[in-house]
């Protein structure tokens, strides 16, 4: 592709050391430098750099090679791109050794929107850095703990006021009106080619820069009070896409690769305030889900992500969607849930990064958490276990290539009482759907035990007996505390027509409430057996015993899913790490199984 006469030019003009201690901190040690690999985790060097010889070495993970390999493998660039970065680098004119000319790239071709946003995004730091007018703005960030070197090294500014700001800024120096347009800085009016106003006013501006360091668009915070959208990005275009884009990759793409990990968070203040405190490694979404473009885009630097979302119930949705696109893509993804309710940047400064480390070291990995927290929900109806199988589809589709999906389909199988077979049936099914997205969806399992026949009662056959006993005996019902059978029912609507009369006072009032519950439509089936408690003259023999003995069934029936739920929690606690947490339940479930044995229960 490139004539060695044009690399052998290159090579001539670069210093390996150079290049390399941008990325590394090294120190010469005899005729070689030496430091931290910046491929592996290490304590001790074993990364050396020859300069005469213009290579180097790792003597741990054993990566080795020139100028070319050490910025393809540092920068997850192709052997072109490398060429190409070098040479404009060193001022070498490149020659290729075949007449195909490239397609010129977007950012290429986008050349003047790309020194545009370079521009607007240095005027907004000066801004908020320099201008008495934007005091306000710099407080603001001052206030959340940010030092003004954070600042600079993240390029954060304020946009300014007025409605053309900006706009006349740009046009001063020469940018056309389409050019500042098309650079997302600008919004057009309709029916106008040459009138617009700013997109951004008076906002926080958080510059978002590729790779390579260009600032390719901007995320902007409100500041005052009242404005929306609170947050606000630049649009789509062939230069900024939020569904690849990661704020903070520029600035945390070497730290991500020394630590062999990156962390996930939610906002750009979490990643600025975990740099600032010595978490260099952090990068955040705009906003959107995450993608497999994102995925895409963060596998050449590493294939080890700790998600670090907030504690709300969006932030849990959010890592829940995440473990079915990491696990298909080839990542290890774990979870970090912070005391406290923390965010990210509150925690680092309360605690420091050591602390912040130390925990993502120990964060268990998404799926585990993620079947724990089904486990926590306690014994599942057998309708829950259906829609839960149905959540899960996409993690199936995603798990079939794992090398421990063994491991992980029997864990499955302990919390949702579905054999092994009947999740590989579906796995498979759900993955011959036709292209990855489709299959990424949740579908409903195919074939799953619970899936009730439509011959016959959809209604558990114990369930069914339980319910009849009650509506047929209500005077034994009703003395009966609900604590004592209410567990043992797997049918939400068993349950919850029997909850309902078990609030009735006496007999008139159950009868009242069974007739409303059977003219309302809610179960065909319930409603059939229900009938049979409004026919007071039909002579039904009465036995407490009999009815005692069922309530009794319904009581075991609540302990031995309570047990098998507990097992599987504790199985995963384990993995988990946490030892006190395992502890509690082992003692939990001990005494569950010694109320089984006074039961006559299987221990």
């Amino acid at each position: 592709m490139f004539s060695e006469a044009t690399l052998e030019s290159i090579r001539e003009r670069i210093n390996i050391v150079d290049l390399v201690g941008e990325y590394v901190q090294l120190k010469k040690g005899g005729q070689a430098y030496q430091g931290l690999c910046p491929f592996h985790s290490e304590k001790s060097p074993s990364f050396y750099v020859h300069p005469h010889k213009q290579v180097f070495r790792c003597f741990g993970c054993q990566k080795g090679g020139n100028v070319f390999t050490f910025l393809m493998a540092i920068d997850g660039l192709s052997f072109p791109e490398a060429v190409e970065k070098l040479a404009e680098r060193t001022g070498v004119k490149l020659e290729r050794s075949f007449r195909q000319e490239k397609a010129p790239s977007p950012l290429a071709a986008s050349s003047r929107q790309l020194a545009a946003l370079e521009w607007a995004s240095r005027y907004f730091n000066y801004l908020l850095t320099q201008v008495e007018e934007y005091k306000f703005a710099l407080k603001y960030i001052e206030d959340r703990g940010i030092r003004r070197e954070t600042i600079d090294r993240f390029l954060i500014g304020v946009a300014p006021r007025g409605w053309n700001t900006l706009l006349r800024q740009l046009q001063q120096r020469k940018f056309t009106f389409q050019e500042i347009v098309q650079a997302g800085l600008v919004v057009e009016r309709e029916g106008s080619e040459s009138g617009g106003y700013d997109r951004f006013r008076e906002r926080l501006m958080f510059p978002i820069r590729n790779r390579d360091g260009q600032t390719v668009g901007f995320g902007a915070r409100a500041l005052k009070e009242g404005d929306q959208p609170k947050y606000l990005n630049s649009p789509e275009s062939p230069i900024f896409n939020k569904r690849r884009l990661f704020y903070g990759m520029f600035e945390s793409q070497r730290g991500i690769r020394q630590v062999g990990e990156a962390i996930l968070v939610e906002g750009y203040m979490d990643v600025v305030g975990l740099y600032q405190s010595g978490v260099s490694n952090s990068i955040a979404t705009m906003g959107t889900a995450l993608t497999e473009e994102h995925c895409s885009e963060l596998k050449p630097l590493t294939r080890r992500v700790v998600t670090v979302f907030d504690p709300d119930r969006a932030g849990k949705d959010a890592w829940h969607r995440s473990v079915h696109l990491f696990l298909s893509t080839g990542f290890f993804a774990k979870d970090l849930s912070l005391p406290d309710g923390l965010d990210p940047d509150e925690y680092v400064q309360k605690h420091g990064s050591e602390s912040f480390h130390t925990l993502c070291a120990a964060a268990p990995r998404q799926v585990t958490k993620l079947l724990k927290e089904i486990a926590q929900r306690g014994p599942l109806s057998e309708s829950a276990v259906a829609e839960t199988l149905t959540e899960l589809t996409p993690l199936l589709v995603a798990s079939r290539r794992l090398p421990d999906r063994a491991s992980l389909w029997d864990d499955i199988s302990l919390v949702l009482g579905v054999s092994v077979p009947v999740i590989a049936e579906i796995a498979e099914a759900a993955g011959k759907r036709t292209g990855p997205a489709e299959a990424a969806k949740p579908a409903a399992a195919p074939r799953a035990p619970t899936a009730p026949s439509r011959k016959g009662p959809t209604i558990n056959p114990i369930d069914l007996q339980f319910f009849s006993a009650c509506v047929e005996t209500p005077e034994f019902f009703l003395k009966t505390p609900r604590e004592r059978w209410e567990g043992g029912i797997s049918d939400p609507a068993v349950k919850a027509w029997l909850g309902e009369l078990s609030k009735c006072d006496n007999l008139l009032d159950f009868r009242e409430k069974l007739a409303s519950l059977v003219h309302s439509g809610a179960s065909t089936d319930l409603a059939a057996a229900a009938t049979g408690g409004l026919f007071e003259e039909r002579e039904v023999p009465k036995n407490s015993q009999d009815f005692n003995i069922l309530v009794e069934t319904m009581r075991k029936r609540h302990l031995e899913a309570e047990i098998r739920s507990l097992s599987a929690q504790i199985k995963l606690t384990a993995r988990m790490g946490d030892s006190e947490e395992q502890l509690r339940l082992l003692n939990r479930l001990q005494e569950l199984r010694s109320g089984s044995s006074e039961s006559d229960l299987p221990g």
